[in-house]
């Protein structure tokens, strides 16, 4: 990479963040006007550097807390202490603010340390623990670029190398983060600070299962996840977070499939970021109509993609409880989606999903033989296709892609190309019907109301309705 260009990158991406930020543009003025140094540090640097855009900024002062609440007093902002330990303020805009810049989070943090330099050491990898004086910015005059342990030669080199020795003791999250690294900016890990991850990983287990969450969501919100799970996989990482998993590994299935269970479902992860780069290879003309109900948001920013990178990854996690082998030498895995769905669920809930992502895995896991069993039908019936799209679209779009990623998996790269093609002409048929038959009848009223069935039968409020209402639709 070309150091020059680099430099004028950030230039050109901290005169924006400062011209078109109107929060960011008060910090910066407040902090020039009553003297206090102040530091933009970190990720934003880093992806600057890179060429990349970055929605997170972070600012460290020594006069941190003052900064903040001249702050809120002369311009309204909004305070939220985020993180106790290091007294970290989430900056959040008032309302009338001229915010161009399309921000997800502004935090302040007080310096670590006697310094800036002693600042950046304390931190987790070099290419993070670069820093910009703003409280002396110029839009067109020189600034330096503070990089006290190299951090934009290994940037250069796509290298991750830690701050100091501490750096995983400190905070063993930074573990998983070093993983998430790697996926989404390609960087990789060799030498002494993958020895030292796989030295530290059990520090993993005295970090609170929310922060857990966030970095795994991280990396599945990458494009690519699967060679990153795979390291995960290899460094001994992933058993310690997915112990549910690990009865999966060696799990041997039946002919119609040719790797055990562990590793058909990472499999079948991959050929879904495979398909949801190019949707239209599973779901032809309809692809577009799937598109929105992944980008939903569930909770948070986690979205239903995400969501269904995770059920995927556990669709046959109920298998190996299920096993039988019967007087043939034949295997089975009879109702294996019912016991997988309670164990999906219970690792979703441990690791602090909300209800909803809960129920959406839960349900992924549950339906996805429905699918499974419309596909190996000669002729498909009307009434087995209604039960699927009377599922809905957040459930049923999802669950088509879970099946797309399922059979590729199963079928092995030698005879993909047919196979999805088959495939993809299924779906289309199935699609076409529910578009003809089933989704202009979307917006109309039921044939009878839940008070009008237990009217008319003398019924109590209870799941018998449900089921008799679900059957006279």
């Amino acid at each position: 990479m070309n150091e020059p260009y680099q430099i004028k990158n950030l230039r050109n991406s901290i005169n924006y963040l400062v011209q078109n930020s109107g929060l960011i543009s008060a910090l910066v003025k407040l902090a020039q006007r009553e003297g206090h140094q102040l530091y933009l540090v970190g990720g934003f640097i880093r992806d600057s550097l890179l060429g990349r855009s970055s929605k997170d900024v972070d600012f460290v002062s020594r006069r941190a807390s003052d900064l903040a609440k001249s702050l809120a007093r002369e311009t309204g902002t909004r305070l939220a202490l985020i993180d106790r330990k290091f007294g970290t303020i989430r900056l959040i805009p008032p309302a009338g603010f001229k915010e161009l810049c399309d921000l997800d989070q502004v935090d302040l943090s007080p310096l670590r340390g006697s310094s800036i330099a002693a600042d950046l050491n304390q931190r987790d990898f070099t290419v993070n623990a670069l820093a910009v004086e703003l409280s002396a910015w110029q839009a067109d005059g020189a600034f330096d670029l503070l990089d006290p342990l190299g951090g934009l030669s290994h940037l250069r080199a796509g290298r991750l190398q830690l701050c100091s020795p501490r750096s995983l003791e400190d905070d063993p999250l930074r573990i998983l983060r070093a993983y998430r690294l790697a996926a989404s900016h390609d960087f990789t890990l060799k030498g002494y600070t993958q020895d030292r991850i796989r030295e530290m990983r059990h520090g993993l287990n005295r970090i609170a299962m929310e922060r857990i969450r966030d970095e795994l969501v991280l990396i599945l919100s990458t494009t690519n996840s699967v060679p990153i799970l795979r390291v995960l996989d290899d460094d001994n990482v992933l058993k310690l977070l997915l112990p549910e998993c690990e009865p999966m590994r060696d799990c041997s299935q039946n002919d119609y499939h040719h790797r055990d269970v562990w590793q058909h479902s990472i499999a079948a992860l991959e050929a879904l970021e495979f398909f949801l780069a190019r949707p239209r290879e599973l779901l032809g003309r309809y692809a577009d109509e799937a598109s929105p109900i992944l980008a939903q948001r569930i909770a948070g920013e986690r979205t239903r993609e995400i969501m269904l990178k995770l059920g995927v990854l556990l669709h046959d996690i109920g298998k190996p409880s299920c096993r039988t082998v019967d007087e043939n030498g034949v295997t089975h895995f009879y109702g294996h989606q019912v016991a997988g769905a309670r164990l999906a669920g219970s690792l979703c809930a441990r690791f602090c999903f909300s209800n909803k992502e809960i129920d959406f895995v839960s349900q992924l896991v549950r339906q996805h033989m429905r699918v499974v069993h419309l596909f190996s039908l000669k002729r498909t019936s009307r009434k087995a296709l209604s039960r699927l799209f009377k599922l809905g679209p957040e459930l049923f779009w999802p669950l088509l892609f879970l099946f797309g990623s399922d059979h590729r998996a199963t079928k092995g790269p030698r005879s993909q190309k047919a196979e999805i093609g088959l495939l993809s002409h299924k779906m289309d048929r199935w699609l076409d019907f529910y578009h003809k038959q089933l989704k202009p009848k979307e917006g109309e009223a039921p044939l009878v109301k839940g008070h009008e069935l237990m009217n008319r039968l003398n019924l109590s409020p209870g799941p018998t309705v449900g089921k008799l209402l679900h059957t006279l639709a």
